[in-house]
C-alpha cells in the first residue's frame, strides 16, 4: 500500500514538473506566470530529492521521466539551475541500475 501511494505521489510530482516546465517555456518571462528562477530551482531540487529518497526501489515515474524533465527544464533555463550540473540525475539512474542488477541476482539464487 505504501509503495502504491509513493508511486502515485511520485507520478503527480513529475506530472506537476512537466506542467510547470510547459508553462515556463512559453515566450512570457517567468515572473509573469508567478514563478521565478529561484522557485523553479527549489521545485526541481525537491523532485530530485523525492526520486533519490525512493532508492533503492525507485519509482516508475522517476525512471521514465526524470531525465527528460530535468533536461528540458535545464535547456529552457540555459543550464542555470542546480539540477543541470549537480549530477543527481545521473546518481539516480546509476543507483537504480545497481538496484535492478542486485534484484535480478537475488532472484536467480
Amino acid at each position: 500500500m505504501v509503495i502504491g501511494l509513493m508511486a502515485v505521489l511520485g507520478s503527480s510530482v513529475l506530472v506537476g514538473a512537466v506542467s510547470l516546465y510547459n508553462r515556463s517555456s512559453s515566450n512570457a518571462p517567468a515572473t509573469t506566470i508567478g514563478l521565478n528562477q529561484s522557485e523553479l530551482n527549489a521545485r526541481l531540487n525537491s523532485i530530485l530529492d523525492f526520486c533519490l529518497n525512493s532508492l533503492p526501489n525507485g519509482i516508475q515515474a522517476c525512471d521514465r521521466q526524470l531525465k527528460n524533465v530535468v533536461t528540458d527544464v535545464c535547456t529552457a533555463n540555459n543550464g542555470r539551475l542546480d539540477a543541470c550540473h549537480n549530477g543527481k540525475v545521473d546518481q539516480y539512474y546509476v543507483a537504480r541500475a545497481a538496484g535492478v542488477r542486485k534484484s535480478a541476482i537475488n532472484k536467480t539464487q
